[in-house]
């Protein structure tokens, strides 16, 4: 019978865990799982064997694992899938009973030996091909993270034959996201449309309780095949092993509850032995199969539903140029001067405050709590910076729920300068994201969490970069992700006004100009010397001497930083100003004499 055929009206069982099975069998030969294709086929067999028995279906081959890592050659690759595939296949012809074989392959750990995709997406081709040579007709890509990856190689193997069956496993944490931060509503949305996945679902990471709280909350965009395939439960160490408890009895109970919410395929992974599948056999109507929860209509897009709501983002989007104004936290424990010259500002109009995130991973008092205190104190609007260099996606969260919490309703999301070198031993950088990926998530978290009062955010635009459509693709990624404006570097060149003039053209979206006075002859030579992407040009550079005052240098950083704002007036939607060596009055004087040229 054919697969699809079956799936119309039944459930299918698939196997358990291969790897961490055969980690506790004490008579195994090898420590790799996949090395004992040749080694010691028996035993993989009869694990084949152990799993048909107590009612599997659908057997996964022992090649989880086949890759260059562990297998650096190709030949050896392919080996081991067809000795795979052939232990496989005399499983079931011993078995004497219709079970079906599929391909099972695992991500490929990125060591830095593929950082080109294409060189990793063409080892998939490889060996995806190296099962076509055995007659493989379903293929099951297990623990994946990144779904576009497996709809690539799915669209490989279609092009060879539409009749494959093809199922992508995807791993998601307790909370109910990828590492890359997809949530799984999202993940749904998107997979649950791609025609070149026959089936779709979960494995590993999560127990089969946590995998029915995630998925009662999820609603569908199709009837595409479901499956799930939980670990056992979670696991502990000992003595440097992965130790999992032996509970098939409750993983069956948990997993009809998981059945109800219109699974189609269902299994067992890590920790998981044949008495876990027995036990599924047991419990389970296999031939009963439920509806799915299927979404209705299009999912509506956030809104602001008054002014009142986010008043920076609301004049922004009437067209009235905004401005901004950066202040750095201290590298103390004293903010009088920092609030000090939030009090000013405010009292100069300033739209909104941006608090920078530790520049140049130089550590500052966090951004988020100096925002707050301003906030609080000052009733001006914030946006605090948020980068991604040294915090985890749990600590991200954390610090975005409770921004949320103190009334924080604007950010601007960034990657983050990277530790320096001399620095890397003794300080370690997280990047568990990167600002795109981040922007993702706090998209995910405005749906799940704060959908009365979402989060804006912003990004940043490096618009000096030798190749605009690749800053021009960057953006529109960021404006997938939620990004509503973008602050850009300093500008100083009519070069790079023109630059952002043709950026702006290209992509819809609102952009705040940046500006940054220069203060001294010293500070203007070591911008335009040590500052990537900053270009300070002769007749702005030339207009500053070592011999000029301190009053003397600011009155021409004050008519510097006026004229280029009006040079930008008809490109810009508001102005960012970055306010150097926390000098407060030297931007407010800016922004009195911007305002007389302006006519406010």
């Amino acid at each position: 019978m054919d697969i699809r055929e079956y799936l119309q009206n039944n459930i299918l069982l698939m196997d358990g865990a291969m790897e961490t099975y055969f980690d506790v069998l004490e008579d195994k030969k090898e420590s790799i799982a996949e090395r004992a294709n040749e080694m010691d086929p028996n035993l993989i067999k009869r694990i084949h064997r152990s799993y048909i028995e107590k009612g599997a279906m659908l057997i996964r081959t022992n090649t989880f694992a086949v890759n260059h890592v562990f297998f650096p050659k190709r030949e050896e690759m392919r080996k081991c899938i067809h000795l795979a595939y052939e232990i496989a296949t005399e499983a079931v012809e011993e078995s004497q009973k219709d079970i079906w074989i599929g391909a099972s392959i695992g991500p490929i750990p990125e060591d830095g030996e593929l950082e080109d995709r294409e060189q990793l997406l063409k080892e998939y081709e490889f060996i995806c091909d190296s099962f076509l040579e055995m007659g493989c007709k379903i293929f099951i890509f297990e623990t994946f993270t990144v779904w576009e990856d497996v709809v690539k190689i799915a669209q490989y193997l279609k092009e060879k034959d539409e009749n494959l069956f093809i199922m992508g496993h995807f791993h998601f944490n307790k909370m109910g996201y990828t590492k890359e931060g997809l949530s799984i509503q999202r993940f749904v949305n998107l997979v649950g449309c791609q025609k070149e996945l026959d089936a779709y679902g979960f494995n590993c990471g999560i127990g089969a309780s946590h995998l029915y709280q995630l998925l009662e909350k999820v609603t569908f965009p199709s009837n595409k095949y479901l499956s799930c395939i939980p670990n056992s439960g979670y696991p502990y160490r000992m003595r440097g092993k992965k130790i999992y408890s032996d509970s098939p009895l409750y993983f069956a109970e948990q997993m009809e509850k998981v059945v109800t919410l219109g699974a189609n395929i269902i299994g067992a992974c890590c920790g998981s032995r044949p008495s876990y599948i027995e036990k599924l056999k047991e419990r389970i109507d296999l031939h009963r199969v439920y509806e799915k929860k299927i979404k209705k209509g299009r999912e509506e897009e956030i809104v602001f539903s008054n002014d009142q709501q986010n008043p920076f983002l609301a004049k922004l989007n009437r067209g009235k140029k905004v401005i901004a104004v950066e202040l750095d936290p201290p590298f103390n424990q004293d903010a009088k001067k920092l609030l000090k010259g939030a009090e000013l500002l405010a009292g100069e109009e300033v739209d909104i405050l941006t608090l920078a995130d530790s520049p140049l991973a130089r550590a500052r008092a966090d951004s988020i709590q100096m925002a707050i205190r301003i906030q609080n104190e000052t009733g001006i609007t914030v946006m605090p910076h948020i980068c991604c260099r040294d915090k985890n996606r749990i600590a991200m969260r954390s610090q975005v729920i409770g921004a949320h919490i103190n009334g924080i309703r604007n950010l601007l999301v960034i990657t983050g300068d990277p530790i320096d070198r001399g620095e890397e031993d003794r300080i370690k950088m997280v990047y568990n994201f990167n600002s795109i990926r981040l922007m993702d998530y706090i998209k995910d978290m405005n749906v799940e969490l704060f959908q009365e009062e979402p989060m804006v955010y912003g990004g940043a635009l490096n618009y000096s970069g030798a190749n605009v459509k690749a800053i021009i693709e960057r953006m529109e990624k960021k404006i997938e992700a939620g990004c509503s404006y973008f602050l850009t570097q300093p500008v100083y060149s009519k070069e790079d006004m023109e630059r952002i003039r043709y950026i702006k053209e290209k992509v819809n979206t609102k952009i705040l100009c940046g500006i940054m006075p220069l203060v001294s002859y010293k500070n203007a030579r070591f911008i335009r010397n040590e500052m990537p992407g900053i270009h300070v040009p002769d007749e702005i550079f030339e207009q500053y001497h070592e011999e000029m005052t301190r009053e003397e240098s600011e009155e021409i950083a004050v008519n510097i930083s006026v004229d280029i704002a009006l040079k930008m007036k008809d490109i810009a939607d508001g102005y960012y100003f970055m306010t150097p060596f926390n000098r407060v009055n030297l931007i407010a004087r800016i922004l009195k004499k911007l305002r007389e040229e302006l006519g406010e």
